[in-house]
């Protein structure tokens, strides 16, 4: 047992016999010498020797200490607020090192300074984002009638006299049969689907002004859209959502891409790359930029236990305008089928490497009404020769709701040709 662990065992003992029985640390005992012979030639060449070495010793201190830098904080003026460095010369005049040495005590206000602009952010936009809780229901003839619940974010964007806005993913919100909305994560309304965007899987959805008023919400907080084509690798971002469905929480981290195309479930979206964590219901919530600016929707992440800080969220240049659209009744139209890229396993069976491979079709969606089917492979839009699923994708999103669209590709080898109207997506 050591000394440290039980007191009752330990010596009485001096605080510097302690600390050198632990660390190294040179005695300051004295020591005692014992008496020598007299040798006076010896000592007077010892003692010419030391005094040359004493006064080459003050010499070099003296060059040495022409170089010895200090920092010297630059007078602040009206226009500027910088700090240089300067270093004296050995002739006592000064050159500037302009910021390329920033004194320690100056880092550590800029840490304290950048926590403290983060605080403040949160504070700020936190009482935009809301907690969107859905319940959906499923038909199975075994077990029946199965209810479903889920849980995502919003963010409120946009206000009118009777109506609040709120910016989601498609995905939150699609299926659900019913949709409530928490502000302040106490104050629960009902909210209804205004418009979607499958293919780019956003979503806006309206609460009452009179339902929030009821619930004591006379005031929101509104978001502000910020240029996401600003943002560089290693700017701060700031992640808040419903994350798990347990109420609004804050996560932080950098940019690690600025720009990004992912695949998800068949859609190409365009994304920001970052480490904050994003986790299960945060979905369709903000992700903020240092000005407190939405440059992004977290909407998705590798999940992996060989992978850790990858997550996506759309970004703002992209989904803003989409949400102007949704809001204003305009949901965007779309195809109704999963593609990806030609498998390369299955180019000779079906003819063709290039174009969209149809993985699967919605079942009711206009590419199943006009009996485009699974494993066809696209290979025309309205003229315009396809040669990826992305192509695809960003053809039927410049298209308006009901227009009617012609559809050419291979099915097992063979051409085909179908007309396909391409309505805009029931969101009662």
């Amino acid at each position: 047992m050591s000394e440290f662990e039980n007191n009752e065992l330990r010596e009485e003992k001096t605080p510097d016999e302690v600390i050198g029985k632990y660390f190294d640390v040179p005695s300051q005992e004295k020591q005692v010498k014992k008496p020598q012979k007299s040798h006076f030639y010896r000592n007077l060449v010892i003692s010419v020797v030391v005094l040359a070495l004493c006064l080459g010793s003050v010499s070099f201190g003296l060059s040495a200490s022409g170089t010895m830098g200090r920092l010297i904080p630059k007078t602040k003026s009206a226009s500027t607020t910088e700090t240089e460095t300067e270093t004296e010369t050995e002739n006592g005049g000064l050159y500037s090192q302009g910021d390329e040495a920033v004194p320690m005590a100056l880092v550590a206000d800029s840490i304290y300074e950048a926590s403290q602009n983060r605080v403040q952010i949160i504070k700020q936009v936190k009482p935009s984002v809301v907690a969107i809780s859905t319940v959906a229901y499923s038909e199975d003839w075994f077990f029946g009638t199965t209810e479903i619940d889920g849980s995502g974010s919003g963010f409120v964007f946009a206000k009118d006299a009777y109506n609040v806005y709120i910016a989601t993913n498609n995905h939150v919100i699609s299926g659900a049969t019913d949709i409530t909305v928490s502000f302040n994560e106490n104050s629960a309304v009902a909210g209804k689907v205004v418009g979607v965007d499958q293919n780019a899987d956003l979503a806006v959805v309206s609460v009452t002004a009179a339902d929030l008023q009821a619930v004591g919400i006379t005031e929101v907080t509104i978001a502000a859209f910020g240029d996401s084509d600003l943002m560089q690798p290693g700017d701060p971002v700031i992640a808040i959502g419903n994350a798990l469905g347990e109420g609004i929480t804050a996560t932080s981290g950098i940019v690690s891409v600025i720009s990004k195309q992912i695949n998800l479930q068949g859609k190409t979206l365009n994304v920001i790359q970052t480490d904050a964590a994003i986790n299960e219901g945060n979905s369709g919530g903000p992700l903020f930029n240092d000005k407190g600016e939405v440059i992004g929707i977290n909407t998705a992440k590798f999940a992996s236990e060989t992978i850790e800080g990858m997550g996506f969220s759309i970004t703002s240049n992209v989904a803003a305008p989409i949400f102007e659209k949704l809001a204003a009744g305009e949901s965007a139209p779309t195809l109704g089928v999963t593609v990806q890229s030609v498998p390369t396993e299955y180019a000779s069976v079906l003819g063709t490497a290039a174009g969209a491979y149809v993985v699967d079709v919605t079942e009711g969606g206009n590419a199943d009404l006009a009996g485009i089917q699974a494993g066809d492979v696209i290979t025309s839009f309205n003229g315009e020769s396809i040669f990826s699923s992305t192509q695809l994708v960003e053809c039927v999103r410049n298209c308006s709701a009901n227009d009617v669209v012609e559809v050419s590709g291979l099915r097992n080898g063979s051409p085909f040709t179908i007309k396909v109207t391409l309505y805009p997506p029931s969101v009662s």
